[in-house]
């Protein structure tokens, strides 16, 4: 039924536990947890694709799996272990504290400045294989290695299963003949209805009946003082204003629906001041508090009381019940992101609410269903799809240490290598576990004939804000790593969906839940005179 169909659930996935973590531990347990959830699941795929056993025993008739301290010269055979990355133009606290120290160039400490603030990869580069006891150099020797996997698409912090051997003449290389990562595939397929059976709105009325859509929007960036782009304000009450006429907000049973959740993925506030020194989007918060500084209020405080203002100008609600197809407002979704306040440890948890204290009393309370602080990342179930949602870090953190150029290609990565930041804890602030790695995508064990690969937290819809550019993109996305850039392949995998700053772009993405069909919004205010 519609009823039914509507029902929204979500995932506590990625809530983390105060007694769940210890910061008296080292983040390397993080590794030891990713490493030994991953490794039944490799040898098991090893078995299907080489004919691989788990023995340390030498067999003639078998391929086997080995750890690194048990590897034999010339023998050809099967490694597990985590990828660390080798790179020249990392940035590396120990030698700006030696060239701070003494007063010394970076060149002068044997490291170089990046050519471009948007990637540190080098030629240079090297990547490493590690188990829980060492590590090795990893040599892709084949041409078809080469052009499917290098040094400059992968990152540190990925799980794979390697075939390959160590040279006599080359002790501490393994030279990869073949690779597998997790590649999670979903519990059933994910389908869509044709996109010619939905009719195409022509008016607003229309685009009311023509849903279910959701709505994603991220980077809306409110500021402290003026606004960060021109026409953002005007931009940001026109988003309100369409937000308030997409809807049928009347509380009359209705079988249609126009938007029926919003989801606002991170940056939601932002610094007015720009300092060109780290790059364009580079910004920072007077952190502050108002009773520690004097004449002054915070950045943050200022652009938090415009957020609940804006928030509070939307009609929240509960949207449709469990129990009946009447909608009762607007759910919004509040996902935290780098610039809010919130711990920056991913994955990062809900904002409070006693940050909107007008949002909240619009909503009618805390635990109403309208307005709903969440974690980064986010899963849900709504409309029968299974959403997983970001603010972008572990997508933008790539950008810097592979040469995946575009935000599709570094969010498809994530779900073949099924982990959501592999960079996190090493280039990415995380939480030190203690029992498992939170971010790493859950393979289900075999049963009943069902593939070793099916993962409960794969997604039907796979969205990350807070993307560089102006434009959102989209697509499917494949579901094994050889199949990624050959053409007409299949894309069986989830709806990919980089959602760019609303501060920047002035854009705001819609998705259909039947057809998976995608489109934009864009408020242009070029034409007019900024109303700051």
């Amino acid at each position: 039924t519609v009823s039914d169909a509507l029902d929204f659930r979500a995932l506590d996935r990625f809530y983390v536990s105060s007694c769940s973590f210890s910061f008296h531990r080292q983040y390397s347990k993080i590794y030891c947890l990713r490493f030994n959830s991953s490794r039944p699941w490799l040898v098991r795929e090893a078995g299907r694709v080489w004919g691989a056993v788990d023995s340390e025993k030498s067999d003639p008739h078998n391929l086997p799996i080995r750890s690194l301290n048990g590897l034999i010269t010339n023998e050809r055979c099967v490694i597990i272990g985590i990828t660390y990355k080798e790179m020249k133009l990392k940035p590396s606290v120990l030698r700006e504290l030696a060239a701070s120290e003494s007063n010394r160039t970076n060149a002068e400490v044997g490291t170089e400045q990046p050519t471009s603030l948007n990637g540190l990869i080098s030629p240079d580069d090297t990547i490493f294989l590690e188990d829980d006891i060492q590590r090795i150099l990893l040599v892709f020797s084949t041409s078809r290695m080469k052009q499917s996997l290098s040094s400059a698409n992968l990152a540190t912090g990925v799980v794979v299963a390697l075939l390959g051997l160590e040279p006599e003449k080359e002790p501490g290389s393994f030279f990869v003949e073949d690779a597998r990562f997790l590649e999670p595939h979903p519990e059933r397929p994910i389908v869509s209805l044709p996109t010619n059976s939905i009719s195409s709105p022509a008016s607003c009325t229309e685009f009311r009946t023509s849903g279910p859509w959701i709505a994603l929007v991220s980077g809306l960036g409110f500021t402290g003082d003026g606004p960060v782009s021109q026409g953002h304000t005007l931009a940001l009450q026109l988003l309100a204003d369409w937000l308030r006429c997409s809807g049928d907000w009347s509380q009359t049973e209705t079988t249609e629906s126009g938007v029926v959740r919003l989801m606002i993925l991170g940056d939601s506030i932002q610094s007015s001041v720009v300092h060109s020194s780290t790059g364009p989007n580079a910004t920072s918060f007077n952190q502050q508090a108002r009773y520690l500084t004097r004449n002054t209020e915070a950045d943050s405080v200022t652009a938090m009381s415009r957020l609940d203002a804006w928030l509070a100008s939307l009609p929240l609600g509960p949207g449709h019940s469990n129990s009946s197809v009447v909608s009762d407002g607007l759910p919004v979704d509040l996902l935290p992101g780098s610039m809010d306040p919130t711990s920056q440890l991913l994955p990062q948890q809900p904002i409070h609410s006693a940050a909107f204290p007008l949002a909240v009393a619009r909503a009618g309370g805390v635990r109403r269903g309208a307005l709903c602080g969440r974690t980064n990342p986010f899963s849900c179930k709504l409309w029968n799809r299974k959403i997983l949602a970001t603010s972008g870090q572990g997508i933008n953190d790539l950008a810097l240490y592979t040469d995946l150029a575009q935000p599709c290609d570094r969010m498809e990565a994530t779900l073949i290598w099924g982990h959501l930041a592999p960079t996190c804890p090493d280039t990415l602030p995380g939480y030190p576990l203690l029992t498992k790695d939170i971010l790493l995508l859950e393979q289900q064990p075999e049963q009943n004939g069902m593939k070793s690969n099916c993962c409960a937290d794969y997604p039907d819809i796979y969205v990350a804000g807070c993307q560089p550019g102006t434009r959102a993109t989209w697509r499917r996305a494949s579901l094994n790593w050889s199949e990624r850039n050959v053409a007409n392949a299949s894309k069986e995998g989830a709806l990919l969906i980089a959602v760019p700053r609303f501060c920047v772009s002035h854009t705001l993405v819609l998705v259909h839940l039947d057809t998976l069909e995608c489109r934009t919004v864009r408020f242009d205010t070029s034409a007019l005179d900024d109303a700051e």
